[in-house]
C-alpha cells in the first residue's frame, strides 16, 4: 500500500508519532502491551502502489527499515509474535523477532491479519487508479466508498481483522504480544481495540517499518494508544 493513500484525506486530530525520546513508553502506563509493526518496502514499491492481497517480497530496503526497529523493540519480550502470512510481513517477522529482547515464546501466522483487497486496483498508483476509473477514484478520496472494485469491502475487512486480533489475544491471554502485518491491518487493530472511528485513524499516517504501541487497561476493556508510527530518526 502506497506511503500516502488518498482514502486518508479525511480532516481529523492526529496522534502525536514516536520520533522522539524514550521509545519503549513504559513511563505512561502498566500493563499488557501489543507491539504493532508495519512491514518494510517491497520490490513492487509499495510506498507508491497499492498491494493488498498481492504476494509482493520484501526489498533490501524493507530490510533495512525494518532492521531500524531495533532500538524500539530490544526491551520488548512478547509472549507470541504473529504475524500475516503474506511474504513482505513473513520475513519482516522473522527480522523481528531477532531483534526482540527476548525470542517470542511462539511465533504463528494468520490468515485473517492479510492485507485488505484492493481487487481491481491491485498493483495501481494512485495517477492509475484514476486515469482509470475517475469517477470511483474522486469518490473514493471523498470517503464515499464501502469497499474496492472486485475486492474487500471495508467492513467485511474490519470485521476479518478483528476476528484475528481477538483470537490471538485469546490464545496468548497473558503476556505482550507482537504483531507484524499491514498498513490496513494496524489501522484495523487501533479501531477495533481502542474505540477510536474509522474515518479518524485513516487520516492518520503510518510508515513502511513502523511500529505503533498498544497498552491494555487493567480490567482488559480497553487499548490505550501508547506510540504511533514509531520509526527510526
Amino acid at each position: 500500500m502506497p506511503q500516502h493513500d488518498p482514502t486518508d484525506d479525511v480532516r481529523g486530530p492526529r496522534p502525536s508519532t514516536g520520533r522522539g525520546p524514550d521509545p519503549a513508553g513504559h513511563e505512561h502506563a502498566p500493563g499488557r502491551r501489543l507491539w504493532l509493526v508495519r512491514h518494510g518496502e517491497t520490490t513492487g514499491g509499495s510506498s507508491v502502489r497499492y498491494y493488498g492481497a498481492t504476494d509482493v517480497p520484501l526489498s533490501d530496503l524493507g530490510r533495512v527499515q525494518v532492521r531500524s526497529l531495533g532500538p524500539f523493540l530490544g526491551h520488548a519480550r512478547p509472549r507470541a509474535l504473529v504475524h500475516s502470512p503474506l511474504s513482505r510481513a513473513r520475513e519482516s517477522a522473522a527480522i523481528v523477532a531477532r531483534l526482540l529482547g527476548e525470542p517470542p515464546g511462539e511465533v504463528a501466522a494468520s490468515d485473517d491479519l492479510r492485507e485488505i483487497d484492493f481487487g481491481a486496483i491491485e498493483g495501481l498508483t494512485a495517477a492509475e487508479v484514476e486515469a482509470a476509473r475517475p469517477d470511483w477514484y474522486a469518490r473514493w478520496q471523498q470517503g464515499a466508498v464501502d469497499g474496492y472494485p472486485d475486492g474487500d469491502s471495508l467492513d467485511g475487512f474490519a470485521q476479518r481483522v478483528a476476528r484475528g486480533i481477538d483470537a490471538a489475544r485469546a490464545r496468548w491471554p497473558d503476556g505482550d504480544l507482537c504483531v507484524v502485518a499491514h498498513r490496513g491491518v494496524v489501522k484495523a487493530i487501533v479501531c477495533h481495540l481502542c474505540g477510536l472511528p474509522r474515518p479518524l485513524v485513516r487520516a492518520w499516517p503510518l510508515d513502511l517499518g513502523s511500529l505503533t504501541v498498544l497498552v491494555e487497561a487493567d480490567d482488559g476493556s480497553r487499548h490505550l494508544l501508547e506510540r504511533y508510527n514509531l520509526v527510526a530518526p
